[in-house]
C-alpha cells in the first residue's frame, strides 16, 4: 500500500488530516476508520466532518491515505475534545454514520452490517488493563450489560501510552455504550499523571493524545525477485533516525560488496524460539533481507550462544532488527503471557 496525498478517495475534506494535532486538548479518542469508514465520516465536500467539528468541539485529524496502522488498511482517526461528554457526542455520531456505511453493504469486512456493526478504536496500555479488570470481570460484564462482542489485542509494545486496539461488534446501541465506557476509562488516566509523572514519565498520556503513531510503508522484498509487499511500522523518534541516516549515506557505503557482519549474545533456552519451528523463522528473514543468520555455542558459556548475520550493510541491519523483534516476542512469550 503507497502512501498517496488524497483523503477520503474524492470525498473532499480539505486539509482534514496530515498526521497528529498539533493544540492539545485534554480529551482523546483514537478511531481505526477503513477508506469507507473515512469518507462517510467526510461527507460530501467535507460537510459532515465539518458539522461534528462544529457541534462536538472536537479536533478532527486523520493520518494521511496511506497511513495505516500496523496489521491493517485503517486509517487513525485522532478525536480531541475539552471535555468527556464532548467526546461522547464524538462517538455518538461516529457510530450513526458506521451504521449508515454498514447499510450500504459495501464495507462489510470492516464495518459490519446492519443490525451487527464492527468499530476497532485503540486505547493505551495503561487505560486496557482497567476497562479488563481484575480476573476479566470489568470486560465480562461490559458484555453481559451491553450484549456486544469486545476483544483487545496485545500492546504494540511496552510502556502505558503503548496502543491496543479495542474490537467492538454488536448493534448501534450496544456499540455506543461499550465507546462510552471506552472513553472514560481513558480519560481516568489524567487523574493519574501526577505518579506517572514521578516516576520520570512526563506526559505520556498528551504524547499518546495528539501523535497517531502510524505510518505505512511499502517496499519490495528485499531479497530481489519477489513480489512486493507491504509492511506497517509505527511512526516514532527512532524510525525517523534510521531513516534520515539511511538515506543520507553515500552510495559506496550501502553497495560495499565486501558485506558486514553483526553479532550479539542470546540466551540459549530462547534458541528454539528465535530459529522458529524447523528453522522457519530464520530463513523468512533470510529470503526477505538476503541476509545470512547463523546461530553458535559459546565454548565456555553453555547459558548463552552468539548470533551472528551477515550481509550488505542495509540487509545485515535489516535482519538485525527482525532478529530483536523475535527476541523480544519470544522472551515475553517465555515469561509468561497476557490477557
Amino acid at each position: 500500500m503507497k502512501k498517496g496525498g488524497k483523503e477520503g478517495k474524492g470525498k473532499g475534506g480539505g486539509k482534514q488530516s496530515g498526521g497528529a494535532p498539533r493544540e492539545y486538548l485534554t480529551c482523546a479518542l483514537k478511531f481505526l476508520a477503513s477508506e469507507a469508514f473515512v469518507a462517510g465520516i467526510i461527507g460530501k465536500g467535507g460537510a459532515v466532518i465539518s458539522g461534528m467539528r462544529t457541534s462536538c468541539k472536537a479536533k478532527l485529524h486523520f493520518t494521511e491515505y496511506g497511513e495505516v496502522y500496523p496489521g491493517t488498511e485503517s486509517r487513525v482517526l485522532t478525536a480531541q475534545t475539552n471535555d468527556e461528554e464532548l467526546l461522547n457526542q464524538v462517538i455518538e455520531q461516529m457510530v450513526a454514520k458506521l451504521d449508515e456505511v454498514a447499510k450500504d453493504g459495501s464495507d462489510a469486512e470492516n464495518s459490519g452490517v446492519e443490525g451487527d456493526l464492527k468499530i476497532k478504536v485503540l486505547v493505551p496500555r495503561a487505560a486496557a488493563g482497567s476497562i479488563i479488570g481484575k480476573g476479566g470481570v470489568t470486560i465480562k460484564l461490559l458484555r453481559e450489560s451491553s450484549g456486544a462482542k469486545i476483544s483487545i489485542s496485545d500492546a504494540s509494545s511496552s510502556g502505558p501510552a503503548a496502543d491496543q486496539v479495542v474490537s467492538v461488534q454488536g448493534e448501534e446501541e450496544a456499540i455506543k455504550t461499550v465507546l462510552a465506557e471506552v472513553n472514560k476509562h481513558i480519560q481516568a488516566l489524567k487523574d493519574d499523571e501526577q505518579a506517572i509523572q514521578a516516576l520520570k514519565d512526563e506526559g505520556w498520556f498528551q504524547g499518546w493524545a495528539t501523535t497517531p503513531g502510524t505510518v505505512s510503508w511499502a517496499y519490495s522484498n528485499l531479497s530481489g525477485g519477489g513480489a512486493s509487499s507491504s509492511r506497517v511500522y509505527s511512526h516514532t523518534p527512532g524510525i525517523d533516525l534510521m531513516l534520515s541516516v539511511a538515506q543520507n549515506l553515500p552510495p559506496y557505503v550501502m553497495e560495499d560488496s565486501r558485506g558486514f557482519a553483526l553479532s550479539c549474545v542470546v540466551p540459549d533456552d530462547l534458541v528454539g524460539g528465535l530459529i522458529g519451528r524447523g528453522g522457519s523463522g530464520t530463513r523468512e528473514i533470510e529470503t526477505l533481507t538476503g541476509a545470512k543468520i547463523s546461530i553458535r555455542e559459546i565454548s565456555d558459556d553453555p547459558g548463552n550462544r552468539t548470533l551472528n548475520i551477515a550481509g550488505a550493510l542495509p540487509a545485515a541491519c535489516a535482519a538485525y532488527m527482525l532478529m530483536m523483534k523475535r527476541y523480544l516476542d519470544v522472551e515475553q512469550q517465555s515469561a509468561g503471557s497476557s490477557w
